[in-house]
Parts: structure tokens; sequence; C-alpha cells
């Protein structure tokens, strides 16, 4: 459920009347499966799909009632590597990779939904080095296959993220998470950078238009410390665009998230993964507790304009409260505000 507080006549102007969002909907039903085939050394199956036919699409640019998540094949390796083969998300950015179910807000910051894909079609090799306090994988991706066209009119990408485990209390009580991501793409398709204020119901509030390049080269530095009920990460996303007759532009973004458990719970670090686990539940109400209470805050800021591109530039301030009563279930209040300058207009 969402309504838009105070839409004043400048953003409407550059966004149009948001009255219409307002409201609720389903935001989607997903089901699924993951299993094992039981070779010496099993292969991981893992497949997805999600409906939202109730209201509309559930991909981000379909109209599409139905839609597979998630297909792909784990393939062991040795030295505790693994082969990953299907549609996945692509290995870069803590942000992006973890579920959204695990976030301290109900949607990810803009910069991560404009300048990086949910998902992909590809290979990835990722594994873990120094006693698990480094991980590192590596893909290629061209959604040829998802898309029903021929493999050479998609555009290939090259995606690589490398983290590490700096410092580390005895206990794991008290770490700090440092990363580092590459993605490139050769543009076949051209390129586009849009997204939503933070909000699914919601038109784009920035949006470059498509328009060709020849390539272009993304960066992402992260880091995240966790210190019992405590976590705080930051994020950094640059998009390095070769287009001559765009003026090359550069399009960038960060974000800066605090979290604070005040029941005391502290989420667990996955070390295969080098992401933050979900809120753990230590006294759910089906065992005579109240549940985890997590108060969360946000600042992004992401700017699409540069060059002959004027796709707009947004901050946005986010607050929120979950309630977990169990592992399996969670109600959340979120607030934005939200300062959009674009088309010469703030």
């Amino acid at each position: 459920r969402q309504d838009w507080l105070s839409p004043d006549n400048d953003v409407e102007q550059q966004v149009g009347d948001l009255d219409e969002f307002d409201g609720g909907e389903i935001r989607g039903l997903r089901f699924g499966a993951v299993g094992t085939f039981n070779f010496k050394r099993p292969w991981v199956y893992t497949v997805f799909a999600a409906t939202n036919a109730f209201d509309r699409g559930f991909g981000v640019t379909t109209t599409d009632e139905f839609d597979f998540l998630d297909y792909r094949i784990d393939i062991p390796l040795r030295k505790g590597s693994a082969l990953s083969i299907g549609k996945q998300k692509e290995p870069i950015s803590m942000e992006r990779i973890m579920s959204l179910a695990f976030e301290p807000m109900q949607e990810r910051a803009s910069v991560s939904d404009a300048l990086l894909p949910s998902r992909n079609v590809g290979i990835v090799l990722n594994g873990t080095l120094a006693g698990q306090r480094v991980t590192h994988a590596f893909g290629v991706f061209n959604d040829w296959f998802d898309a029903d066209e021929d493999f050479d009119n998609g555009a290939t990408q090259w995606v690589g993220r490398v983290t590490g485990l700096p410092l580390k209390s005895e206990d794991e009580s008290a770490l700090l998470h440092l990363g580092f991501g590459l993605r490139r793409t050769d543009a076949k398709a051209g390129l586009r950078f849009r997204t939503e204020p933070e909000f699914n119901m919601s038109p784009d509030f920035v949006d470059t238009g498509l328009f060709e390049a020849d390539s272009a080269m993304t960066y992402s530095f992260e880091v995240s410390a966790r210190k019992g009920p405590v976590w705080l990460a930051g994020e950094y996303l640059q998009t390095d665009v070769s287009a001559p007759a765009q003026g090359d532009p550069t399009f960038a973004g960060y974000h800066a998230t605090a979290s604070w458990i005040p029941t005391g719970e502290m989420r667990k670090y996955n070390k295969r993964g080098g992401t933050l686990g979900p809120v753990p539940v230590a006294r759910p109400v089906n065992r005579g507790g109240w549940g985890t209470w997590e108060l969360g805050a946000r600042w992004s800021d992401l700017d699409l304009t540069d060059g002959a591109i004027d796709g707009g530039e947004m901050q946005v301030l986010s607050l929120g409260v979950s309630w977990w009563p169990t592992p399996w279930a969670a109600f959340s209040v979120n607030y934005r505000d939200i300062t959009l300058d674009r088309c010469d207009t703030t």
C-alpha cells in the first residue's frame, strides 16, 4: 500500500500525475524449486518464476503476466569453487546481489536499479580464498536466449567482483567488508538508464532514453561494517560510456545505509557470497516472543545527466521500520523524501 503525500506542481510537470499511483497492489507471487542431481559432487538446480497477473507484468520492462526469475545449474568444482550456468544475478554489488527481502528498506537504492540489471543469462565462476576471507566471481552474460533473439544481436557483458574481510573479530561479532566490481558491455542493443524513486508504484523519475553507444564500463566500490546489531553500508557506482555522439557521458551515484536491530540480533555474514543475511528472529511470536524490530535510514544520490544526455539527478532520503514476528514474515513502513532535478526544474 502506498500514498504520495505532497508532490508539487514541478514534479507533476516532470513525471506526470502521481495520484494514479496511490493505493495498493499485489506485488508478485513467486514459486519454484531448489534441488540436487546426486552425482559424486551433487549439482544444484534452481528454478523460480513469478506472476503479477492481478495487476501488471512483474518484469521491469515487460507487461508479461508470467516471468522466469531464475533457472540455473550450480556445478561444484575443486577447492571450493563452483560454476553457475543459466539465468541469475550478475556478480557485482552487494546491494544488487542480496535478496530484496533482506534489505533494510523495501526497495533497493536508485543507483543500483538504474545502472545494474536485475538478472541476466550467463556463466559465472565463483569461489573463496584465504580461509573464506576473500570471495571472487567472474562471469560472461548475453540475454539472447531470454530475449528470444539471435546471439549476435544481443549485447555481451563481462562481469567480475572481488570481496575481502580485512578486519574481523575473533568471535565474528564485528567485521569490515570491502568489495570491488567491474562490468563491461559492448552495448550492441544500445543503452538506457532509468529508475523509479525507490518506490515500485511510480513512473520513472530519471531516464536517459535509449541511445547508441560503442561500449560502457561500470565500476563498483562497496564497504560494509557490522558490529553486533548495527550495520553500516555504502556503495558507489560509476558508468563510463563510450558514445562520441553523446559526448562520452559518465553516470554515477551512491548510497549510504544504516541499520540497527534494537532487539539485539545480528545479521549473519555469508562468507561464500560476500553478503549480509536476513534479520534473525530470536524470539518469534509463535514461541511466546515479540519478534524482531529493525530501524533503517538511507541517503542515495544518482546523476544521469552528462554530455548530451539529460536524464536527471535525484536524491532520496529514506527512513524505515520493520517488524519480523517470525523468520518468514515481515511488516514494514517506509518514508521517502525525494528531490528531482531534471529539465531545468528542481
